[in-house]
Formats: C-alpha cells, sequence, structure tokens
C-alpha cells in the first residue's frame, strides 16, 4: 500500500494530461467566449445544453479550449456568463484575481498539460476585493492575516488610485486590476513568459459588467474580431461553425 501511495504521488503531472493534439487558436477560443456571452446576454442560450453523454464522454478526459481567471464573487461564473457546457473552459477563482502559487500552478497545467492557449483574466464591477484593496491602500487591515495577504496582492495595480474618491462601481479599479494580473502572469510564471514570447498562448484583460452582463474584452495590439452570434433555437448549433473561422478547426469538446 505504502509503494502504491509513492507511486502515485511521484508519478509526473504530465500523466494527467488526456489529449496530446494541439489545442484550439486563441482568436478562435476568444470568439466563442464572446458569442457565448453575447447569448448569455440576450437570453438565447444554446440549444445542446448539458448532456449525460457529456458526463460520460469527459470522465475519460478533457480538452477546454480556453483558460479563465476570474473573481470568486457567486455573481460572476465564468460557465454560465459565456454560456460554456462542460469541460469548454478550465476554469480558476480566486478574490479580486488574487494571483498565488496554487492559481499561477492551475493555469500553467491547463497551458502545458491541456493545450489551451487563451488565458482570459475578467474581472467585474462592484468587486468586493478590489474596494477593500482600495480601502487599504493606507497600510489598514481588513481584518485577518489571509484577508490581509489577499488585498496585499491587489495593492500594487491599484497604487494609482491612493487618497482619491473610487470611480463609479470601482470600474477604473477593477480594469487596473485585471490588467495588471494579466501582466503579472507573464511576470511570475517562468512557463507562461516563455509561451507569451514564442507566441504560443495569448493573455487577454476583460471585466463583467453587474449590471448588464456585458463582458468587456481589451485585446491589445493585436484586434481579434467578434463573429456572428449564432441561433441558439437552431437546434443543429455548431459553435464552431458559427464562429466562421478563416481556417475551421476541430474541437469535439466544444
Amino acid at each position: 500500500m505504502r509503494a502504491l501511495a509513492l507511486t502515485l504521488l511521484f508519478t509526473p503531472l504530465v500523466t494527467l494530461a488526456n489529449d496530446p493534439t494541439p489545442g484550439v487558436s486563441a482568436s478562435q477560443s476568444l470568439s466563442w467566449l464572446k458569442n457565448g456571452n453575447t447569448r448569455y446576454t440576450h437570453h438565447k442560450l444554446r440549444a445542446d445544453g448539458q448532456s449525460k453523454e457529456d458526463v460520460t464522454r469527459l470522465s475519460t478526459g478533457q480538452k477546454p479550449h480556453a483558460i479563465v481567471l476570474s473573481c470568486s464573487d457567486s455573481r460572476v461564473p465564468p460557465e454560465i456568463l459565456f454560456d460554456q457546457k462542460l469541460g469548454e473552459i478550465f476554469v480558476v477563482r480566486t478574490a479580486g484575481e488574487a494571483l498565488g502559487d496554487n492559481a499561477i500552478g492551475s493555469i500553467e497545467y491547463a497551458v502545458e498539460h491541456l493545450g489551451s492557449k487563451l488565458i482570459v483574466v475578467m474581472g467585474h464591477t462592484s468587486c468586493g476585493a478590489v474596494k477593500a484593496a482600495h480601502g487599504s491602500l493606507d497600510g489598514s487591515s481588513v481584518g485577518t492575516p489571509a484577508l490581509d495577504n489577499l488585498v496585499k496582492d491587489i495593492h500594487p495595480r491599484i497604487s494609482s488610485f491612493k487618497g482619491k474618491s473610487p470611480s463609479a462601481n470601482f470600474e477604473q479599479e477593477s480594469w487596473a486590476n485585471t490588467e495588471g494580473v494579466a501582466q503579472d502572469l507573464g511576470k511570475r510564471s517562468k512557463l507562461l513568459a516563455e509561451k507569451l514570447k514564442k507566441g504560443e498562448v495569448t493573455i487577454v484583460p476583460s471585466l463583467y459588467n453587474l449590471e448588464t452582463g456585458i463582458v468587456t474584452f481589451r485585446e491589445g495590439p493585436t484586434t481579434l474580431p467578434t463573429r456572428a452570434v449564432a441561433n441558439s433555437n437552431d437546434k443543429k448549433f455548431n459553435p464552431i461553425t458559427a464562429a466562421k473561422p478563416a481556417k475551421p478547426e476541430s474541437h469535439d469538446h466544444h
């Protein structure tokens, strides 16, 4: 029993990978997320939905087309906001998108072993963690050592707002934090830095508006087009063909 436990403990992480095939391109993945959020805001969700077949198929492997790092807030579940099914996005959630070894390691795993090429960092308006961080820029405690450490991760990204009245719904502060997290991922992870340099991974900051349900993306110098929204009432709806990429890519899990 002890030998078995040691074997499992030291089994290389790479054995957890389920599919050696190349991942979906970042541009294709982003178009799917944009389509999904538009369906969500128009109350026209995908007709195929979740199924028992999905559960059975995914029991043997996963190939998420995107990674979403988002806040833990109960009002911002990425799978719902982007109208994605089981196995389609790899989600990492921390309050205020705070970065730590666990969050970074989880993202590295999805990039290295699951083939995901798009990382979306999604903050949101009226974020409690950002609000707490803003209120403690003067060095005051937010309650517990663990919470203090959490907001300390956010402080450098919103330090320019110290002594200033917050913007409406803390939108500007949340954008600063989200964009800062996107930058910090490339600085704090050697793996991601190398992937970014080679153009193998794309990181896109975004912000979810609690009042409208809309996710806004800031894509930087590379502008990726927003694809046409699919008709979710079509029983043959396929988000791959709906996105209409120049060169369609195979992705059986989407």
